[in-house]
């Protein structure tokens, strides 16, 4: 395939073509398994990976934005646009590939081809992959990890203080190494802090923590805009309404618990002496509720933010508990403003708590 110099001036900005593109449908016949989505970007295994190493994609790191028709992939660092990625996996030129992305391919000669490379591409794999498969395949990867736990002194001293914030969260190295956290070199998840999630000890999620701050993130990703940037990362196929972060740590009928929004702020509350637990998010789920009554705390204490959404969160969060417990066993909790419950220190978090359960 060598495009004239015209034709890559033409499509080395696709926006204009986008709108005509029906990417549920493209991306079907070509065999790309949509695995979730992510505001404007489609996530998925990389089409094009052989083409650059030798195999086929194991993670589901390549997105697509349904906007721009740019794709990058995040294992490789590669960026292009789906128009240069069909180009590739049909080996025709790009004028070719714009009718068959817009429905106007008449002949039919390249839904055919499109046929084709997805035949060979299952034989090559020699298995259909699936979104399950691909969810088993990456909590499997995270567990790997986990039995050789990559640390280092940036990864400490994020948790001791995070760049760009006014206050220190001092989680202590020792706090740290038991949650398990690791730092992941490569891939997707690159310069990030691996928390991984265990309920009743089954490895059930992660999350992924940016280690660079914002700014430091753009100049380490120029293909990316200031939009991209993620601060904390899921897997797209992780429900965070089934998963209480802290729940194995906590003991039955406890005095009470702390209900708090992210895991940093359960490490820190429990290395300060409390049992806690996370709904990581600001939404409290029918699976929060179910586990919540597996521990039956005669109350729960709950410690969101201090700024207005943690003054919401606080509040719709005690509206849904309504049916679960009565109004003296729910307990508000409200810090400083502009702290959170990471960022307060031992003395300070014990004397809110006193303070709100009289």
């Amino acid at each position: 395939m060598e495009a004239g110099a015209k034709e890559r001036e033409r499509y080395k900005d696709i926006e204009w073509l986008m709108p005509s593109v029906d990417l549920e449908a493209v991306l079907g016949k070509l065999g790309i398994i949509i695995d979730g989505v992510v505001g404007d970007d489609i996530r998925a295994l990389c089409p094009d990976h052989r083409i650059y190493t030798g195999h086929e994609s194991s993670d589901p790191n390549w997105f697509l934005s349904k906007t721009t028709g740019k794709t990058i992939c995040f294992t490789e660092g590669r960026g292009s646009n789906l128009v240069w990625t069909v180009c590739r996996l049909l080996k025709k030129e790009p004028d070719e590939v714009a009718k068959f992305l817009t429905g106007l391919d008449n002949d039919g000669a390249l839904k055919d081809l499109a046929l084709r490379s997805i035949l060979v591409k299952a034989q090559r794999m020699k298995e259909v992959v699936t979104k399950e498969h691909i969810k088993i395949r990456g909590l499997d990867a995270i567990s790997k990890e986990l039995s050789n736990r990559k640390t280092s002194q940036r990864l400490y001293d994020f948790f001791k203080t995070p760049p760009g914030k006014k206050y220190p969260t001092n989680i202590a190295k020792e706090t740290v190494d038991r949650y398990q956290v690791f730092e992941r070199t490569w891939g997707f998840y690159e310069d990030r802090a691996i928390i991984p999630y265990f309920i009743k000890k089954e490895l059930v999620g992660f999350c992924a923590i940016d280690l660079l701050g914002k700014e430091v993130w753009c100049k380490k990703h120029p293909a990316l805009e200031m939009k991209d940037y993620r601060k904390v990362r899921y897997p797209t196929d992780f429900l965070s309404s089934e998963c209480l972060f802290g729940f194995d740590d906590c003991t039955e009928d406890a005095e009470f618990i702390v209900i708090t929004e992210g895991a940093r702020e359960v490490m820190k509350l429990r290395q300060e002496g409390f049992q806690a637990v996370a709904i990581l998010g600001a939404y409290i789920g029918d699976g929060h509720k179910k586990l919540l009554t597996e521990l039956h705390p005669r109350k729960v204490v709950l410690m969101f933010d201090g700024d207005d959404a943690g003054v919401a969160i606080t509040s719709r969060t005690a509206m849904e508990l309504a049916n679960l417990y009565s109004p003296d066993r729910i307990v508000k909790c409200f810090p400083p403003r502009g702290r959170d419950p990471k960022n307060l220190n031992r003395d300070e978090l014990r004397e809110l708590i006193k303070k709100n359960l009289k």
